[in-house]
């Protein structure tokens, strides 16, 4: 019996660490001379955008890795492939992602796919114009 509820615990154990790695982060991008921001994101991305009560816009974004082991999810973050990158262009804001040819990585046996999404959080003050474009209502 002893036996049994050891390997049963182990199993547990080793179910509940063999889990898909993944990782959240934060981004703060400041709005003071911006009037309008537009986005360019990665096909495969699942973006989402809500308002909040904030001055700056808040970016979250949530990556998971699925057969993929937790340094290449540290490796990749490091080399921001999952980043969006701020492209100012006078009162113009577009944020667009840094890697838009997301090769798929491959292991020695497996190949892996991500799952990402972006969650933006912009200024209660701003509201869709167009598609995946928003302006100040006032200054």
């Amino acid at each position: 019996m002893r036996f049994l509820l050891t390997m049963v615990l182990l199993a547990c154990s080793a179910i509940s660490f063999a889990q898909d790695p993944a990782d959240i982060y934060h981004k703060t991008v400041d709005l003071d001379e911006i009037n309008q921001i537009s986005f360019d994101v990665y096909k495969d991305d699942q973006l989402e955008i809500k308002t909040w009560p904030g001055d700056d816009i808040l970016i979250e974004t949530s990556v998971k890795l699925n057969n993929g082991d937790p340094h290449i999810l540290k490796f990749f973050l490091g080399k921001k492939r999952w980043d969006l990158a701020e492209e100012v262009s006078g009162d113009q804001l577009k944020l667009e992602s840094v890697d838009k040819q997301r090769r798929v990585v491959q292991g020695t046996e497996f190949s892996t796919s991500e799952t990402v999404n972006i969650v933006v959080y912009i200024p209660e003050y701003f509201s869709e114009s167009e598609d995946k474009t928003y302006r100040r209502q006032s200054r």
